[in-house]
């Protein structure tokens, strides 16, 4: 069984991360889970714009939970 290991680019999985967000968004509004006023009439895919913008926010949730992790490490709190 090969046991070596597979990397890749951080950034990478930011963006894939964001695409599937993205795609199972569509797929929500496809099956009418929720709508966007555009998509009253009939159904239309989600801007692609959305796709940087849910890649963003999994960049801001990794930072703010590391930087938060760091703090917790140097802050003593007594008891």
């Amino acid at each position: 069984m090969n046991s070596k290991p597979y990397r890749m680019p951080l950034l990478l999985t930011f963006v894939l991360i964001g695409f599937f967000i993205w795609l199972a968004e569509n797929l929500g509004t496809f099956f009418g889970v929720w709508q966007y006023p555009n998509q009253i009439g009939t159904w239309a895919t989600v801007h692609v714009g959305k796709w940087g913008a849910w890649s963003l926010l999994v960049i801001m949730t990794f930072t703010i939970t590391l930087f938060l992790k760091d703090i917790k490490k140097r802050v003593h709190i007594a008891q």
